[in-house]
């Protein structure tokens, strides 16, 4: 696979359909845009996913914080980031009913694809299966400038088209908080670290509802496992990463070094509920 790909001419385009890309479910989508392939700012990253095994490229802070939120939740079964709107030709005409000057390349001119920042599959018992398009904004603000919201709209009715809820996800503080937590505690699960279903049902007698201090209960876990500090932590991250201690996440956990318990449920040892 090329490092960088450039994506100037409508031959670049046909190109990256040719090798796949923006297509695929699953651990087989690539997606349009991948880390490398954009100037960075230092913002951009690649995420290690839980449910679906592969590399998620995120392209900016607040995509990455959507995508560890997006994952958590049950009823997200896959995620395709930097999803493609094609044909072009449907923006096009939707730009073109709008009254609208559709997205190009800077330096060429050539009319752009447009991409949705993630693209969800979701699924329960008892509504089954059904796609929800997010476009992701750092900041309330970026919604005011006139020519994001005129991107916005051509977003918007291309989902429309298709019968799939589309919105905006804007990465204000509490939003931030929440992403943080999740990152930091799934982390040992997105590295491979795995613990026996014995010693996660044991660890959940330790813990109990209400808050809890990490380093006391960490040394805990150590003193009745057997385990040094780092596996402790690794053991109760995964906790929490697993969904077998369900915690509040509206408060930074690993500043604080204070979490709070809302439910153990010691059933979900078998699973991964994200």
């Amino acid at each position: 696979m090329p490092r960088f790909r450039e994506l100037k001419t409508f031959d670049d385009f046909q190109r990256a359909l040719k090798n796949k890309y923006g297509i695929g479910e699953g651990e087989n989508y690539k997606p349009w845009l991948r880390v490398q392939d954009v100037p960075s700012q230092g913002s951009s990253a690649k995420i290690q996913g839980i449910k679906i095994d592969r590399e998620h490229h995120t392209l900016s802070e607040g995509e990455t914080s959507f995508l560890y939120l997006a994952e958590f939740r049950d009823s997200v079964v896959d995620i395709r980031e930097q999803f493609p709107l094609l044909p072009i030709d449907l923006s096009i005409k939707i730009a073109n009913t709008l009254d609208l000057r559709h997205p190009t390349i800077p330096d060429s001119k050539v009319l752009n694809v447009l991409t949705t920042d993630c693209l969800l599959t979701c699924y329960d018992k008892h509504k089954g299966v059904w796609y929800e398009a997010v476009s992701v904004k750092s900041k309330a603000e970026d919604l005011a400038d006139k020519r994001t919201a005129e991107k916005l709209d051509i977003e918007r009715i291309w989902w429309e088209l298709l019968d799939v809820p589309f919105r905006v996800y804007v990465n204000t503080p509490e939003n931030q908080t929440k992403s943080k937590n999740i990152q930091w505690f799934t982390a040992p699960v997105r590295h491979g670290e795995t613990f026996s279903d014995s010693l996660l049902l044991s660890a959940c007698e330790l813990l109990h509802i209400g808050p809890m201090i990490t380093e006391q209960t960490c040394s805990e876990l150590a003193t009745n496992f057997n385990l040094d500090g780092a596996q402790a932590l690794s053991l109760l991250k995964t906790l929490f990463a697993k969904k077998i201690v369900d915690v509040k996440l509206d408060k930074p956990i690993p500043e604080s070094g204070v979490f709070e318990v809302m439910r153990i449920a010691p059933f979900r040892t078998q699973q991964y509920a994200g």
